[in-house]
């Protein structure tokens, strides 16, 4: 697929519409004929077994809320079965003693401004971008149409289906068996989706395996402000990782595990100074009024684990814009990404295209497994994906991923 095309698509906030029919096998199940569409999807409602999911729509304010975007515009449901809600907590006597604005804060989340047809996602091979219609009031994203303004941020779900399975934000959430409507698809599910609540930055600091990876680059930030006083300029840590300027942005990280540190050798945070000391570390000269090195080693070393992107090069015109790199583990596999260009030539058109630098692949269990090409490094091993947060997925890695030919 044409590498220009595969970035649009991923940027669609609306449901993409580009095709990779290799990637897919086509879906079993039944599926009303778009020919025969004639029952509503409140009609598909009522007449479905989902009595808790019916019992929260109808002590909600739904039927009100979507009556208001009018027939012309359709939605697909994720509807969690009465197991699912039951597992959550959510039993009949719980939604009765539910108000109404929070279940609809829930079926908001779980209703999407688009119809659905798992016929479509058979066809992909990325994601498909569902638009949730739930509204986070508090925060905004990077403008689509305009980057210098803003767009309302409302929740995602990352759709796509494999064989039968419906993968919902990289995860197995039910089957790819829906009932069409004339104005929308009512697809059942076999979980409750949880909305994120964190940001990524917040993710990793709370979670507990990162705290390496979170102080040393907190640390390195620091001390290149101590170092620079504001004279020179360096790509934060934090950058996209925390709410700036107002707004988020979608994206992806591969974070290593306190583990994946001990691996290669470092103990903890002092041994990783170490490895900066071997070069000077940078300072401000104040004689000629310029820095004096450019980063720290602990740069390079865990660049990769941004998608390279903490070193991108620039000209005078400043870094190539960046094309989404929000992947979930069901993007990590070279059919989709190998080639994929994950930053342009900039806007004079003198800088290298930087291009996906791993091979992936999956181990005996299942699990993803990547690479830098060309390294002699071990193979690192997604230990666990797609936990999600605000921005998209952390992916949690059991080795660093240093560049090829990165000596430590």
């Amino acid at each position: 697929m044409n590498l220009k095309l595969i970035a649009i698509c991923l940027l669609f906030i609306t449901l993409a519409s580009c095709r990779k029919a290799e990637f897919q096998p086509e879906v079993e199940g039944e599926q009303v004929p778009s020919a025969d569409l004639t029952i509503t999807l409140n009609e598909v409602l009522e007449n479905s077994p989902y009595t808790l999911f019916k019992a929260a729509w109808k002590r909600s304010n739904m039927s009100s809320i979507l009556e208001k975007r009018g027939d012309n515009s359709p939605v697909t449901l994720l509807v969690p079965s009465d197991a699912a809600f039951i597992a959550d907590g959510m039993t009949l006597e719980a939604i009765n003693n539910t108000s109404p604005a929070l279940l609809d804060s829930l079926l908001l989340y779980h209703t999407l401004s688009t119809a659905v047809n798992p016929k479509d996602l058979s066809e992909r091979g990325e994601n498909t971008i569902g638009i949730s219609l739930l509204e986070n009031k508090y925060l905004k994203v990077k403008g689509y149409d305009n980057e210098y303004q803003t767009d309302p941020y409302f929740y995602r779900q990352c759709i796509n289906v494999a064989g039968n399975d419906l993968l919902i934000n990289g995860k197995k959430a039910g089957n790819a068996v829906v009932t069409l409507a004339k104005n929308g698809t009512l697809w059942p599910i076999d979980r409750v989706l949880k909305k994120p609540v964190k940001t990524i930055m917040q993710a990793l600091q709370e979670d507990g395996r990162f705290g390496m990876y979170v102080e040393i680059m907190t640390k390195t930030d620091l001390l290149w402000e101590e170092s620079m006083m504001g004279f020179a300029q360096r790509t934060p840590f934090t950058d996209g990782l925390v709410i700036g300027n107002n707004y988020l942005i979608f994206k992806s990280i591969l974070a290593p595990t306190d583990e994946a540190f001990h691996q290669a050798g470092f103990k903890n945070v002092e041994d990783l100074m170490t490895l900066n000391r071997r070069n000077v570390l940078p300072y401000f000269d104040w004689d000629t009024f310029e820095p004096v090195g450019k980063g720290y080693a602990t740069d390079t070393l865990l660049t990769m684990h941004r998608w390279g992107r903490l070193l991108k090069e620039r000209d005078g015109w400043g870094p190539g814009a960046d094309n989404p790199d929000s992947f979930y583990s069901n993007d990590l596999n070279n059919k989709l990404l190998s080639g994929y260009a994950l930053s342009t030539s900039g806007y004079s058109g003198t800088i290298p295209v930087m291009y996906m630098p791993f091979d992936f692949g999956k181990n005996e269990a299942g699990q993803v497994t990547l690479k830098v090409k060309g390294s002699a490094h071990p193979i690192a091993t997604v230990v666990e994906g797609d936990i999600n947060t605000l921005m998209g997925p952390i992916h949690a890695v059991n080795r660093l991923l240093p560049p090829k030919n990165f000596k430590f």
